[in-house]
C-alpha cells in the first residue's frame, strides 16, 4: 500500500523535494553561506536565479491541477522569460542587469558575469517552461513534454556525472559556465516528475500497458540522441586537452632555458671563487651587477664562506644590510638545500618559500669547491612571480604552480569550477625542483575546436525520435482507444507515514487526535496513548512551556488561559511557521525540532483543527554549533596570537629605556657620594624609590615577555613555580590593589616543574581575573593563590570570596564559549582554553567541588 501510494506520488515528492532545495538555496543567498549554494569550493554555485526559477517551476508543478491552473501558467512563463534573457545575454553580449537582482554574487570565482546562469542550465528551464505550458492530453502535448523533460532529464545526468567521471559535459554550449551540481539533481527530479505525470495520465486514460511504449521510446530515443552528442564532444574535449598538454610541455622546456643559463652563470662564479679569482669583494660585485641585470626576476646575489656566513651581497640595500656576515638558511627550505648542496657537491634549486623581503621566490645555490673540499655558497634568491611571468602568461592559457600540493603560482585569476574540468597538469623535476605545472584553456581557445556534427546529430536525433513516438500514440489511440482504468487510494495516512517528519494532529482546542508513525518514533508515544491530551505537558519541558507563555502574553497583553488560545497567539506572532523548540520524548530524551503549525478550515473558513508539523534537527543544530564554535576559536586564536607579539614588543620598548634609567641612578648615587652628600637621608631614600620602583616596572616586564613567548610551542624547561607565580602576579598587583582586593600568596618553596612557563602563568593569569571579577561587590574581598606538593607533583590553586559557582552550571564551566559575563566582558574561552594547555602539559585542571569557596586547582606532574 505505501509502495503504491509513493508511486502514484513520486512527481509530487520529487517536485517537492526541489522546492526544498530552492527554499535551503535561498536561504544560503541570504545568510551568505557558500557550502549551502556551491557544495564545494571547485563545484559550480547554484546562483540566486536558478535558485528562484526552481521555486517558481516545482510550485507551477504542483499547482497545475484545480484553480491555481491560470497561476501556474503565470509562472512558467515567468521562468520562460527568465531564461530567454539569460539566453540573450549570452547571444548578444549585453547585460540585461538580471543576474544580481535578487541578490549581489557573494562567492569568489573568477567569471566575467558572476551570478549568471549556466547556458545549459538556461536552456533546460525554457524547454520545461514549455512542458509545463503544455497542458492537455492531445498526441502533440504528450509528446511535447516527454521529449522537452527527457532532454533535461539528458542534460541534468550529463552535468551530475561530469563532476564524478572528470568530464565537461558544458563543452558544446559556446560558454563554460558549468550547471551545479545540486542544479542537475533538481532537473532530474522535475524532468522525472514530469514525465512520471504524463506516464499516470496516460494509464488512467488509456487501457493496456502498450499505453505507456510512446513514452519509453521517445525517452530512450531523445536520451540516445543526447548521449550520442556527448560521446561526439569527446574527442572534441581530448583534442583540447592534447593542445593544452603540448602548450604545458613547451612551459618546462621555458623553465630548462631559464634555469640551465641561471645555474651556469653561478658556477663560472663558483669556479672563480674557488681559484681565487675574486680578490676583493669589488670584482666580484662586478660580475653580480652583470648576472643582476642579464636574469630577470633575481632578488640578490651572495657568497657564504665555508661556515655559511653571508660576506657579500648585490645588491647592498636596507634588507642586505641586515643579513650580511648573518648565517644563511634563516627560513627551513634554504638550510634544507644548503644540507643538500654541501653533502653532494652539487647546485640545487631549493623550494618555493615566503621570502623575509617580500614574496614568494626560491632560491639557487652553488657550492664553490676546490680540491674536492667545499669552500662556500654562491646563491641567487629569485622572486617567483618575476622569474615566472616572462614566459608564463601564455596567451590563450592560464598557468599555475604547485608545491606539495599547494598552489604558490598563478598567471590570472580564473574560475576555479572551469579549471577543474579543463586544468591538464605536468610534473617538473630538475635541481631538486619537483613542480607540478597546470595549464588551463580559455574558453576562446577551446571554442576553436568546437565541431557543428554533434549538434546536428543531437537535432536529427530527436526529431526522428518525435516523429516515431508520435506515430505510436496514433498507433496506440487507435487500438486501445477505450481502455481506461482509474484508481482510487486512500493516501491520507500513508503519506503522513512516509515523510520522516513527526505530525501530530490537534482539534480545534488544541487536543491530540492521531500522530503518524514518525512522531511515534521520535517521541516513544503510541498514537492512541495520546489521543485526547495536550500536546505542550506531553512533548515541552513544564518551565519552557510557562516562560513562552508568560513571554506571549506580555507581547499580546492579554492572558492565555487554553492551549487553543496560545496556538492562535503563536499564529498572531508569527511563531506557527518554522520556530524551533526544544521536544522530550517519553523516556525523557530531548531533541531539538523545527515546528511550523497549520490551520484545518472548513468551506466556511471555520478553523477545526491544526497539524503540527516537526522536523527533527537535532544533529543538523549540533553540526551548525560545532561550525560556528570552530570559527570563533580561530578568530580568537588570532587575536591572542596578535595580542602576544605586541605583548613582547611592548616589553622590549620598556626594558631599553628601563636599563638607560638604572644606569644613571648608579650614577648619580656615586656623584652624590663623592660629594659629600651620601648621608643625606632625604635624597637616599628618594633614591631607594627609584631603585625600587625601576625594579618593580623590571619585574613587570620579565613577566611580560615571559607571558608574550608565544611561539615556542615546543620548548618547555624546569623553571621554580614560585617564580612563575611571581611574575605573574607583576601582572595584577596593581589592578588588586586599586579594587581593594587582598591578593594572598602562599608559596611553598623549592618546587620545580617541567613546563613551558609562559602558558603556566597564562593560565594563572586567567584565574587570577577571574576571581577578581568574582569578589567584585562582595563584602570581603580576598583573593588566595597557594602551591604546595601533592601526589609527586605540584599543585597550584586560586580561591576567592566570590558568591560561587552554582550547581547547575558546574559541567558547563570548562565548555568553550560558555560564560556568565555580561557582553562585553568575556568570550567564554578563558577556562577552555586553560584546560587545554594544562592537559597538553599531562597535567589536571579542575574545580575543587569540595572547597567550601571557589577553588580552582592546577596539578602539574614533577
Amino acid at each position: 500500500m505505501l509502495f503504491t501510494s509513493l508511486k502514484r506520488n513520486l512527481h509530487y515528492v520529487l517536485a517537492l523535494s526541489v522546492l526544498a532545495v530552492a527554499c535551503v538555496v535561498l536561504l544560503g543567498w541570504v545568510i551568505q553561506s557558500a557550502s549551502v549554494i556551491q557544495v564545494r569550493p571547485d563545484f559550480a554555485p547554484m546562483v540566486v536565479n536558478t535558485a528562484i526559477s526552481f521555486f517558481v517551476i516545482s510550485l507551477s508543478f504542483l499547482i497545475q491541477q484545480g484553480k491555481f491552473q491560470k497561476l501556474s501558467a503565470y509562472f512558467s512563463i515567468f521562468v520562460g522569460a527568465l531564461a530567454t534573457l539569460t539566453l540573450l545575454q549570452y547571444l548578444t553580449g549585453f547585460d540585461f542587469g538580471i543576474d544580481q537582482v535578487f541578490s549581489p554574487a557573494f562567492y569568489s570565482v573568477g567569471v566575467s558575469s558572476p551570478g549568471r546562469m549556466a547556458i545549459s542550465t538556461a536552456v533546460c528551464f525554457l524547454l520545461l517552461s514549455l512542458s509545463d505550458l503544455s497542458i492537455g492530453s492531445t498526441y502533440a502535448k504528450r509528446v511535447i513534454k516527454v521529449t522537452t523533460s527527457s532532454l533535461v532529464f539528458g542534460f541534468g545526468v550529463l552535468g551530475f556525472l561530469g563532476y564524478f567521471l572528470n568530464f565537461s559535459s558544458e563543452y558544446g554550449w559556446g560558454n563554460f559556465s558549468r550547471m551545479a551540481i545540486h542544479t542537475s539533481v533538481c532537473f532530474i527530479f522535475l524532468a522525472t516528475a514530469q514525465i512520471w505525470k504524463v506516464r499516470i495520465n496516460v494509464r488512467e486514460e488509456e487501457a493496456g500497458r502498450t499505453a505507456t511504449v510512446p513514452i519509453y521510446v521517445v525517452m530512450i530515443g531523445v536520451l540516445t540522441s543526447v548521449l550520442i552528442w556527448q560521446l561526439l564532444m569527446f574527442k572534441d574535449i581530448e583534442r583540447n586537452r592534447s593542445v593544452t598538454l603540448v602548450q604545458a610541455e613547451g612551459f618546462k622546456a621555458k623553465l630548462d632555458g631559464s634555469f640551465i643559463p641561471l645555474e651556469k652563470a653561478l658556477q663560472h662564479m663558483a669556479r672563480r671563487m674557488a681559484a681565487g679569482a675574486y680578490g676583493e669583494e669589488k670584482v666580484w660585485r662586478l660580475d653580480a651587477k652583470f648576472y643582476y641585470e642579464e636574469f630577470k626576476g633575481i632578488r640578490r646575489l651572495m657568497w657564504a664562506d665555508p661556515r655559511l656566513i653571508i660576506r657579500w651581497l648585490y645588491p647592498m640595500d636596507d634588507f642586505s644590510k641586515s643579513v650580511l656576515n648573518t648565517t644563511m638558511g634563516r627560513s627551513p627550505e634554504i638550510a634544507e638545500t644548503l644540507a643538500e648542496v654541501k653533502a653532494t657537491g652539487v647546485p640545487r634549486i631549493s623550494r618555493i618559500f615566503e621570502m623575509k623581503s617580500g614574496g614568494r621566490g626560491f632560491g639557487v645555490l652553488v657550492p664553490v669547491m676546490a680540491n674536492q673540499k667545499f669552500m662556500g655558497v654562491v646563491a641567487a634568491a629569485i622572486d617567483l612571480k618575476t622569474f615566472i611571468d616572462r614566459f608564463a602568461r601564455t596567451e590563450g592559457y592560464r598557468v599555475a604552480i604547485l608545491q606539495d600540493g599547494k598552489e604558490v603560482y598563478r598567471s590570472f585569476e580564473w574560475d576555479p569550477v572551469f579549471s577543474r574540468d579543463w586544468a591538464s597538469q605536468v610534473r617538473y623535476s630538475n635541481l631538486g625542483v619537483d613542480w607540478v605545472i597546470s595549464f588551463t584553456p580559455t574558453t576562446g581557445v577551446i571554442r576553436q575546436n568546437i565541431s557543428s556534427l554533434p549538434q546536428m546529430v543531437l537535432v536529427f536525433g530527436v526529431s526522428v525520435t518525435v516523429l516515431l513516438g508520435l506515430a505510436l500514440s496514433f498507433y496506440n489511440r487507435a487500438t486501445e482507444l477505450g481502455k481506461r482504468a482509474r484508481a482510487v487510494a486512500d493516501w491520507k495516512s500513508a503519506a503522513m507515514d512516509a515523510t520522516p517528519l513527526m505530525m501530530v494532529s490537534l482539534d480545534d482546542n488544541g487536543i491530540i487526535r492521531e500522530m503518524n508513525s514518525s512522531a511515534e518514533a521520535l517521541t516513544g508515544w503510541k498514537s492512541e496513548e495520546l489521543a485526547g491530551k495536550e500536546m505542550p505537558t506531553l512533548f515541552h519541558d513544564h518551565q519552557d512551556m510557562t516562560l513562552f507563555r508568560l513571554k506571549m502574553e506580555q507581547e499580546l497583553g492579554k492572558p492565555l488561559p487554553e492551549m487553543v488560545d496560545l496556538i492562535e497567539a503563536m499564529f498572531a506572532m508569527g511563531y506557527n511557521t518554522a520556530s524551533d523548540w526544544v521536544f522530550i520524548g517519553r523516556d525523557g530524551r530531548r531533541f531539538e525540532g523545527t515546528l511550523s503549525v497549520g490551520k484545518v478550515v472548513d468551506e466556511k473558513g471555520h478553523t477545526t483543527g491544526y497539524l503540527a508539523v516537526v522536523e527533527d534537527v537535532t544533529q543538523k543544530r549540533v553540526k551548525e554549533r560545532q561550525l560556528k564554535e570552530q570559527e570563533k576559536k580561530i578568530i580568537t586564536s588570532s587575536r591572542l596570537a596578535s595580542l602576544g607579539e605586541m605583548a613582547a614588543g611592548i616589553a622590549h620598548e620598556i626594558n631599553n629605556p628601563l636599563t638607560i634609567i638604572n644606569g644613571h641612578l648608579s650614577v648619580l648615587r656615586r656623584l652624590l657620594s663623592t660629594r659629600g652628600l651620601a648621608s643625606d637621608m632625604e635624597v637616599q631614600k628618594r633614591l631607594e624609590v627609584a631603585e625600587s620602583t625601576t625594579n618593580r616596572i623590571a619585574k613587570i616586564v620579565k613577566g611580560l615577555r615571559s607571558y608574550a613567548r608565544e611561539s615556542d610551542q615546543g620548548d618547555k624547561e624546569r623553571v621554580v613555580v614560585e617564580a612563575i607565580v611571581e611574575d605573574t602576579l607583576a601582572f595584577c598587583a596593581d589592578k588588586f590593589k586599586s579594587e581593594g582586593i587582598d591578593l594572598v600568596s602562599r608559596l611553598e618553596p623549592h618546587l620545580e616543574v617541567f613546563v613551558r612557563p609562559y602558558q603556566i602563568s597564562q593560565v594563572l593569569l586567567n584565574l587570577l581575573n577571574n576571581a577578581a571579577d568574582a569578589v567584585a561587590g562582595c563584602p570581603e574581598r580576598r583573593v588566595v593563590i597557594e602551591t604546595a606538593a601533592r601526589n609527586n607533583g605540584v599543585e597550584i590553586s586560586v580561591t576567592d570570596t566570590g558568591a560561587g559557582v552554582p550547581p547547575f552550571l558546574k559541567e558547563k564551566i570548562m565548555e568553550p564559549f560558555f560564560t556568565t559575563k555580561e557582553v562585553g566582558k568575556g568570550v567564554g574561552l578563558g577556562l577552555s582554553i586553560s584546560q587545554g594547555i594544562i592537559q597538553a602539559h599531562d597535567g589536571k585542571f579542575y574545580l575543587d567541588e569540595s572547597s567550601p569557596k571557589t577553588r580552582f586547582v592546577i596539578w602539574l606532574p614533577v
